[in-house]
């Protein structure tokens, strides 16, 4: 396949520097394998200046409580890479959608997702047991020598600081809370709350679960993440930049979290009705309760 699109031809060289047996499978898409210990088939393509990765490990099967440890564990996840559920796949799987700035630029998030994804298929693996253990901890907050506010200044979002490394933006989505960003052990974390609950009913727990995985397989750069403190119980989106991201990708990641609110705001608060998350999963077909008809009966 001829190559005349510069974002392709970086892309090709970087996956052909990071990967084995690549090959071509359609305009600007591949198949490939990756190894940072074991072997992890991989499909690629380029898309609106975006590098997209795909893993899909055999084997991994879906259920009620592997969602749900599987959202509270995607925020643990370096490289920007996550947990994501097609609507059409009995399964979950790993992506990371990576932004082509320059050869160099593209070959470190190349590596730093690689380790992402390796992480993510043991969480996989761990999740298959359905053994109902902790999921992986959230990263902690880091001391940084890069100076966030100066970094921040080169975005063209408007942003505030509250305290030390500590800063939030306002989202272009009406209603949005403000996203807050800070710098974590694995990078940049920039997140925005989608709903709060001091106990949320078990079927809305797993609605929340299906409904943001999902999305999480079709928006750019975003994931789902569920967290439990304090008393109660948070689900929204993070993106996952490295510690000192070109300004490009700052700006793409706060729209991307802007997008991820004004698209699932409301249906995640729907979702926190018992009713509502149980008519959700029926359509679906996601529950694991194989009375739940009978009882809805």
């Amino acid at each position: 396949m001829r190559i005349t699109n510069e974002a392709a031809a970086t892309a090709y060289r970087v996956l052909d520097k990071c990967a084995e047996d690549l090959e071509a499978v359609g305009p600007w898409r591949w198949s490939c394998a990756v190894r940072n210990g074991a072997r992890l088939p991989m499909d690629a393509s380029l898309d609106e200046g975006f590098l997209q990765l795909a893993c899909r490990p055999d084997g991994i099967r879906r259920s009620g409580a592997a969602l749900q440890r599987a959202l509270e564990g995607n925020s643990a996840l370096s490289g920007g890479v996550k947990l994501a559920l097609n609507s059409s796949s009995s399964g979950l799987h790993l992506r990371a959608e990576l932004a082509v700035l320059d050869e160099r630029q593209l070959l470190d998030r190349m590596e730093r997702a690689l380790k992402g994804f390796h992480d993510g298929v043991g969480l996989l693996r761990s999740l298959e047991c359905d053994s109902g253990g902790e999921s992986n901890a959230a990263p902690r907050a880091a001391e940084s020598a890069i100076n966030l506010g100066e970094l921040l200044r080169g975005s063209s979002w408007s942003c505030a600081e509250r305290g030390p490394n500590d800063f939030s933006a306002k989202l272009g989505a009406e209603s949005a809370p403000p996203a807050a960003i800070r710098m974590t052990e694995n990078g940049l974390d920039l997140s925005v709350e989608l709903v709060r609950a001091n106990t949320a009913p078990e079927m809305s727990r797993q609605a929340l679960a299906v409904f943001l995985l999902t999305v999480s397989s079709a928006l750019r750069m975003a994931r789902g993440y569920a967290t439990a403190a304090d008393g109660h119980e948070s689900y929204g989106f993070q993106v996952c930049l490295p510690a000192a991201p070109a300004a490009e990708e700052i700006d793409h990641g706060l729209a991307a979290l802007s997008i991820a609110y004004r698209m699932c705001a409301r249906e995640a608060d729907v979702l926190l009705n018992d009713a509502a998350a149980r008519c959700y999963l029926a359509a679906r077909e996601s529950s694991t309760n194989p009375h739940q008809h009978e009882e809805e009966n």
